[in-house]
């Protein structure tokens, strides 16, 4: 038995030393179909917060969709099996955001629909980035690193359920994680081949990551990577050719 302790707490320091290396590890065993729950219990809470609000307008909703549903079109047969369950909502909010959580729950902001306004390809390039997260998968990966110590425990005795449970117990606050800079950077390179194959600018989505230097930007994004310089390296990568 001391030998076993042992053995699991070397794991946990190997996962504090390589955290990443261990969230990948963990994510490559958990099958899309839990995506969906997490997306699911989160995507509930979200519209429980904001159900006593004001109700989105048809044409918010209708932009919305229109756009959403286009994006998803475009999407590869190995990216559309990442979005088990895909859904999106448009909640009454004056921030000007957009996220998305494991599964394909897609949530989008009046606020964000306000300050794009007849501009279509920098909301198609925002909903993009968000797409890109959920295929990526990086909400699971986040709350995988943010859990990686009772996860890997989980993991070392076999037990699915213990990773299910853990994973769905931060759902709720799935919108509150801070994505890392290299996710970021992830999702708008996702964007940009999407919108281009699409048949799209990216230029828009470039478009409204310069707009967030002058105007209030929603606390969510704080922790995001400059938003000039995302921009810049957005307008780079349209200029590569497809692979």
């Amino acid at each position: 038995m001391l030998v076993f302790l042992l053995a699991i707490a070397l794991l946990i320091l190997a996962a504090r030393g390589c955290a990443g290396c261990a969230t990948t590890a963990l994510v490559s065993q958990i099958p899309s179909s839990v995506d969906a729950t997490i997306g699911k219990v989160g995507g509930e809470a979200m519209r429980a917060q904001h159900g006593v609000g004001q109700t989105p307008s048809a044409e918010d909703q209708a932009r919305a969709a229109r756009v959403f549903e286009e994006l998803r079109t475009h999407l590869t047969s190995e990216e559309a099996a990442r979005l088990v369950s895909p859904r999106l909502t448009v909640l009454s909010d004056k921030q000007a955001n957009a996220f998305a959580l494991p599964g394909g729950e897609v949530f989008v902001l009046t606020g964000l629909l306000d300050r794009t306004k007849d501009d279509d390809d920098a909301l198609r390039g925002v909903m993009a980035h968000e797409l890109g997260h959920a295929v990526r998968r990086h909400g699971v990966r986040s709350l995988v690193r943010n859990s990686v110590y009772g996860l890997v425990l989980a993991y070392v005795l076999g037990d699915m359920g213990g990773i299910t449970a853990t994973l769905v117990a931060g759902a709720s606050h799935l919108d509150e994680l801070g994505f890392s800079r290299d996710m970021e950077e992830d999702a708008d390179a996702f964007a940009v081949d999407l919108l281009q194959r699409a048949g799209h600018t990216p230029e828009g989505l470039a478009r409204f990551m310069e707009s967030l230097e002058s105007a209030p930007v929603p606390q969510i994004l704080s922790t995001h990577p400059d938003s000039a310089d995302r921009a810049r390296e957005i307008r780079a990568r349209m200029q590569k050719p497809a692979p």
